[in-house]
């Protein structure tokens, strides 16, 4: 889909709101994964949604026989799927509804609400596996945020290896992240003197290496950034954006693989 604000159509309305059928959706600049869903016909009108993919990684909506022909996907990159989030007095408490999902063709922009067994799909996921929320500093800035300091680092439930650094001086910038590990298991590199001086890593288990995640209109074709990876001392909580070279290390590393092209199942 568009980066702009786009109108989705959703001919059955939604759960509570049948009369309403066109919603704006659009997404606060670095406020990923947070969208917003405005109805077009009551604006006051809003509803904070997610990319089902950011909260589960493995969350797949069944479908059945109409909801599909209805839908008309032709293949399964063409579908968004949204969930909706309460967000209580406290962010971290926030929920998503997994037994209600948005589910849109990004073609059409036509869409529907699916509505699944709840006994499967809780009405209230917890959105963050909420600890106490570390802070953590890079005294150097991140490359193009050289201004920004100090970061809340926070993860999804269900979505790991998915993270999210939010800037506390600037809330409204966060970025994606996940712990390289993960999905790389012989990623190395080493540490120039000042690098190694500003980390103060005493031994290798106390590093925490994170990349940064690019996520597409298609989240199945996010991209980490090896050759900018984060590295955290996880005792002091100090980190250090490394710079590698982009010959040896690559910007666009292909996070899940691609799996063949499967039929929704009915």
């Amino acid at each position: 889909m568009p980066e702009d604000d786009v109108i989705l159509s959703f001919p059955a309305g939604l759960a509570g709101f049948p009369k309403l059928t066109e919603f704006r959706l659009f997404e606060p600049s670095g406020g990923y994964p947070l969208r917003f869903l405005q109805a077009v016909e009551q604006p006051e009108l809003s509803f904070v949604c997610m990319d089902a993919a950011a909260i589960k990684m493995d969350y797949e909506v069944p479908l059945s026989e109409e909801e599909a022909a209805f839908l008309a996907l032709e293949k399964p990159e063409d579908a968004l799927v949204l969930v909706l989030v309460v967000v209580p007095e406290d962010p971290r408490q926030a929920t998503a509804n997994l037994a209600g999902p948005l589910v849109i063709n990004a073609l059409s922009r036509q869409g529907r609400q699916v509505l699944l067994d709840i006994r499967q799909f809780p009405l209230k996921h917890p959105v963050f596996n909420y600890q106490e929320d570390p802070i953590i500093s890079f005294p150097a800035g991140l490359v193009g945020f050289p201004q920004l300091h100090s970061f809340f680092l926070f993860e999804p439930t269900e979505s790991y290896p998915l993270k999210f650094l939010q800037s506390i001086q600037e809330p409204q910038i966060s970025f994606t992240c996940l712990d390289v590990a993960a999905i790389k298991k012989d990623y190395e590199f080493a540490l120039n003197e000042e690098e190694a001086e500003a980390l103060a890593l005493e031994k290798p288990a106390d590093a925490l290496v994170l990349a940064l995640v690019v996520i597409p209109k298609d989240p199945r074709q996010m991209t980490a950034n090896l050759a900018g990876p984060l590295v955290i001392n996880s005792q002091t909580k100090r980190g250090r954006q490394v710079i590698l070279s982009i010959e040896k290390y690559s910007l666009k590393y292909r996070i899940i693989a691609e799996q063949p092209e499967h039929q929704p199942p009915a």
